[in-house]
């Protein structure tokens, strides 16, 4: 299994196991269009990655990972997006950082949209997977 598949599926694992995401609908991938009784949604993608070559034998490869979240919400929409940021943030260092890779976040966005019949709140969270691994890549 590639190790960028195991980043997700370990991740979204964790992320089912969180009692702030009850209910949520976890996403394999982030559909742009998200039809509003759908919400709550959680999605984990590995979009990018950069690799730093130090020798013929091992790589350093920087894996960006990223965490979606979108719900309904009233007044304190902001409030839920930041309660919701702390339980992505824990979950996913806890189950990323291992002695064999670090991971860190790097960047927290908050949207909020009234436009609709209701406010919606778009959380995306993108954290930096950092792990040394054999050069070539092999199965």
């Amino acid at each position: 299994m590639h190790y960028r598949t195991t980043y997700r599926g370990v991740l979204r694992m964790a992320l089912m196991a969180e009692p702030a995401f009850a209910g949520f609908t976890v996403l394999s991938a982030w559909a742009q269009n998200i039809d509003s009784k759908t919400l709550p949604v959680l999605a984990v993608a590995t979009p990018r990655e950069t690799k730093d070559v130090d020798s013929l034998t091992s790589s350093l490869r920087d894996t960006q990972v990223v965490v979606l979240a979108k719900i309904n919400g009233g007044d304190d929409l902001e409030d839920e997006m930041d309660d919701l940021s702390v339980a992505i943030e824990s979950a996913t260092i806890t189950a990323l950082d291992t002695d064999q890779r670090q991971c860190q976040l790097g960047n927290t966005e908050i949207k909020v949209d009234g436009a609709g019949e209701n406010r919606v709140g778009s959380l995306t969270m993108t954290f930096s997977v950092s792990q040394w691994l054999a050069e070539p890549l092999t199965d």
